[in-house]
């Protein structure tokens, strides 16, 4: 099946690059000291008729959930190990 979409072309020069190179956004932004716009074009592009997201959206999800179970158990080991230190000191009262 055949999508029309509307490409943002912009001229890009970074300082790194000896010569700029031409790139399409896929929306407008604002012109900065590396990216300049030059205009905009509708193109024509194919897709497979049976394209269906959802197995690569699952398996985002699926990654975006391990990331953030890792975090999730990275602070509760944070927050073991300083319940630890706490357990470990000795308290002594300083009014006595």
């Amino acid at each position: 099946m055949k999508v029309k979409v509307i490409a943002h072309i912009y001229f890009c020069k970074y300082i790194w690059q000896e010569k700029g190179e031409f790139q399409m956004f896929y929306a407008k932004v604002d012109d900065t000291e590396t990216t300049i716009y030059v205009n905009s074009q509708e193109v024509e592009i194919e897709v497979p008729d049976a394209f269906d997201p959802r197995a690569l959206q699952i398996a985002a999800l699926e990654k975006h959930k391990k990331k953030v179970m890792a975090d999730y158990q990275k602070t509760v080991d944070q927050i073991n190990e300083r319940i630890s230190k706490l357990q470990a000191l000795e308290y002594t009262n300083a009014a006595q």
